[in-house]
């Protein structure tokens, strides 16, 4: 299947769908994903490729929910990155599969408020409260103490595929593949660490090829 920012296409009971977009407003929109995974109609499989920075929370919640309740066996592949909401996405897989070369990241919710202290204090009650989802789901699909997923939120965890597979965030590692869309993820994200060749993460190689590839960050 090409490589679209956002794509799905069923072929002999196998839904194949593509996120390689943020998720949410500008990006993949969880109505979107609803509308096009019910245009699927009866697959057996869901074979779901990610390559994504993260995104909207709710959105990102709702799209791994219709996954997670979907009747299909769920393979899901992250071909470059699943970063931020990304990851959580990629939890509703009954399989999850890493090329040596890939990378996913977990962190706490981040969000923006205006006014005095009891919006900011709402603010801060709200991230928590996202924060205690996020951890049940990583939680329920690794097996990992909340305590450890919470720590690991806390310190902004980059895992590559040997150590996803370890700590039971995927499932196994398949041979290396060419990432056909990058993020600028040290922009977005701050300090990160430098990934296994060859799998090109360095972050100003990833910026140039973005963008000469007609990306936005």
């Amino acid at each position: 299947m090409s490589k679209q920012w956002f794509s799905m296409q069923a072929r002999a009971g196998v839904g194949e769908i593509a996120i390689y977009d943020e998720i949410g407003a500008g990006g993949i929109a969880a109505k979107d994903f609803h509308e096009k995974l019910k245009a699927l109609g009866a697959v057996n499989t869901i074979r779901l490729s990610i390559n994504s920075p993260g995104g909207n929370v709710f959105d990102g919640l709702a799209i791994h929910n219709m996954l997670a309740r979907h009747k299909a066996r769920v393979i899901v592949t992250i071909d470059g990155v699943a970063a931020s909401m990304a990851s959580v996405i990629a939890m509703a897989g009954d399989e999850i599969v890493m090329p040596a070369n890939a990378m996913m990241m977990l962190h706490n919710p981040t969000g923006m408020a205006l006014g005095d202290a009891d919006t900011m204090d709402e603010m801060s009650d709200a991230l928590r409260r996202m924060a205690q989802s996020l951890i049940g789901i990583y939680a329920a699909r690794t097996k990992q103490p909340p305590e450890k997923i919470q720590s690991m939120m806390d310190a902004t965890t980059w895992l590559n595929a040997e150590e996803a597979v370890a700590l039971g965030f995927a499932d196994r590692v398949e041979q290396p593949v060419k990432i056909a869309a990058t993020f600028d993820l040290a922009r977005r994200y701050g300090a990160m660490p430098a990934a296994p060749s060859p799998a090109g993460l360095d972050a100003a190689a990833i910026y140039r090829r973005w963008n000469a590839a007609g990306g936005h960050s």
